[in-house]
C-alpha cells in the first residue's frame, strides 16, 4: 500500500499537472522536479536502502540501534543541505549552459527548497521498514499521497510555472514532515534518545556499508545522472520541451508497468536471502522463480495492453499525446526488459555481487543510453531518446541474466559461508 500510494499519488499529480499546464510549460515542470529529486538521491548515497537493514538488525541493541538511526540522520542531512547549497548555486549554470533556457533559473532556485525533504523521505521509509512498522508507512503514505495531490494540482491549476513548482516544493516537504512523525510515533519504546556515540559502529555494520552500501551509493551515481540527463540533452539538442512532456508521460507509463515487479522482488527478497542463510539452495531458487515468472507475466499483459491501445490510453492525457503511439509502443520493450532485470537483481544481491552488477549491467546500460542519445536526438528527437531506453534495458538484462546465472549456478563456491549442509 505505501509504494502503490507513493507511485500513484506521483502518477495522479503529474496527470493533473499535464491537464492544467501547456505542453511547455509541463515539460519545464517535470524537468525541474526530476532535477531536484535525482540531486537528492544521488547525495543520499544509497543510505535510504540500507537504513531499513541495520535497523532490522539492531532492533534489540539499542546502542547500536541509536548509532544506526543517527548516523544514518546525520549523513542525509548533511546530504540534503549540501544538495540544496549545490542545486541554488547552480541554477543559472544549469538553465543557461545545460538547458539553454534562461528562464528556469528562478524555478530551479526555488524547486532546491525540496531537496532537503525528498532525501529525509528515503530515510524514513526505510526505518519505518526497519522498525516493521508497516501500518504506520502505509497510513502515512496515502496520507501524505493525497495531501501532496491536492497540493501540486492547485499549483498547477493557476496555469504558472512558478505556482507548480512552489506546490512541489510544499508538497514535498509535507510528505517528509507526515513520515517523520509516523517515525517519531514507531520509535517511542525503542530507546533511541538524542545522543549516541560513533565509538558504538559495530563490525558487521562496516563490512555491509563496503559489500552493499557503497556499491548502492555508485550505481546511484552512475545510473540516476543518466535518467537526468536523457531529457535534458532531448531539451538542448531540440529546444522543444513539448517533447520533453511526452517524454515524461512515458517515462511514467514504463514505470507503471515494472513496478508490480519491483514490490514482488521487495516482499520476495526477504524469503530468499533467508533460505540462502539457512543453506536451502532449493527454496532460494524456488523464490526467485517465483519473482522471476510473476514479473514478466505481470509486465508482458501491462505491455501488451498498452502496446495494443496505446493510441487510446495516451489520449487520457490529451489528444496531442497520440502521435507518440508508436514511442510507446516501443518503450513497453523496454518496460518488460526492464521488470525482468528487476527479478534478477534479487539473485545479484542475494550472492552480494553488487560491485559485479555496475560493471557488468549498469555501465554497459548506461553508456549505450547516453551514446545514443547524444548522437541522435537532434536529428530524430524523442525518438532516439526512447530508443535509448529499449537499448539500454536490453544490454542491463543481458548482463543481469549472465550474472544471475554465474551467481546461481556455483551454490557453494558463490555462498562459501551459506553452502549447504554436510551430509
Amino acid at each position: 500500500m505505501a509504494t502503490f500510494s507513493h507511485q500513484g499519488s506521483t502518477f495522479i499529480s503529474n496527470f493533473l499537472a499535464i491537464k492544467l499546464l501547456d505542453h511547455a510549460t509541463y515539460g519545464k515542470y517535470s524537468l525541474i522536479s526530476l532535477t531536484a529529486f535525482y540531486t537528492a538521491s544521488i547525495l543520499q548515497f544509497a543510505v535510504g536502502s540500507t537504513t531499513s537493514k541495520f535497523v532490522a538488525r539492531y532492533a534489540d541493541d539499542f546502542d547500536r540501534l541509536r548509532s544506526a538511526i543517527w548516523i544514518c540522520g546525520a549523513f542525509t542531512l548533511a546530504s540534503g543541505l549540501l544538495g540544496f547549497g549545490i542545486l541554488a548555486l547552480t541554477s543559472g549554470l544549469l538553465a543557461r549552459g545545460v538547458c539553454v533556457e534562461p528562464s528556469l533559473t528562478g524555478p530551479l532556485v526555488i524547486v532546491s527548497l525540496s531537496v532537503v525533504g525528498v532525501s529525509f523521505k528515503m530515510i524514513l521509509g526505510g526505518l519505518l521498514q526497519g522498525l516493521h512498522g508497516f501500518r504506520s508507512l502505509a497510513a502515512a503514505s496515502i496520507i501524505s499521497g493525497v495531501l501532496f495531490v491536492a497540493i501540486v494540482a492547485a499549483g498547477a491549476w493557476t496555469g504558472d510555472l512558478t505556482g507548480a513548482i512552489w506546490a512541489f516544493v510544499a508538497g514535498s516537504t509535507l510528505r517528509s514532515m507526515i513520515l517523520g512523525w509516523a517515525t517519531l510515533i514507531a520509535l517511542k519504546g525503542n530507546g533511541v534518545g538524542r545522543v549516541f556515540s560513533w565509538s558504538k559502529i559495530p563490525g558487521e555494520m562496516r563490512r555491509e556499508i563496503f559489500t552493499f552500501q557503497i556499491p548502492a551509493g555508485l550505481a546511484g551515481f552512475i545510473t540516476l545522472p543518466t535518467l537526468w540527463l536523457i531529457p535534458t540533452i532531448l531539451t538542448r539538442n531540440t529546444q522543444n520541451f513539448s517533447d520533453v512532456a511526452v517524454y515524461s508521460v512515458l517515462f511514467m507509463l514504463k514505470t507503471l508497468v515494472v513496478l508490480p515487479a519491483s514490490v514482488i522482488s521487495l516482499a520476495l527478497q526477504p524469503s530468499a536471502e533467508k533460505a540462502c542463510a539457512a543453506g536451502q539452495m532449493v527454496l532460494a531458487m524456488r523464490v526467485f522463480r517465483t519473482s522471476s515468472l510473476t514479473a514478466f507475466a505481470i509486465a508482458a499483459v501491462a505491455a501488451i495492453f498498452f502496446m495494443i491501445f496505446a493510441e487510446q490510453v495516451l489520449a487520457v492525457f490529451g489528444r496531442s499525446f497520440t502521435v507518440a503511439s508508436f514511442e510507446l509502443q516501443l518503450m513497453m520493450i523496454a518496460a518488460v526488459a526492464e521488470a525482468v532485470a528487476v527479478s534478477l537483481y534479487m539473485r545479484i544481491q542475494a550472492a552480494s555481487r553488487m560491485w559485479s552488477s555496475i560493471f557488468a549491467a549498469l555501465v554497459p546500460r548506461d553508456l549505450a543510453m547516453l551514446v545514443i542519445v547524444v548522437a541522435f536526438t537532434t536529428k530524430y528527437g524523442l525518438l532516439a531518446a526512447i530508443i535509448a531506453h529499449v537499448v539500454g534495458a536490453i544490454a542491463n538484462l543481458v548482463g543481469a541474466y549472465w550474472l544471475s546465472v554465474k551467481s546461481m549456478g556455483s551454490g557453494s563456491t558463490t555462498w562459501p559461508d551459506r553452502a549447504l549442509p554436510k551430509p
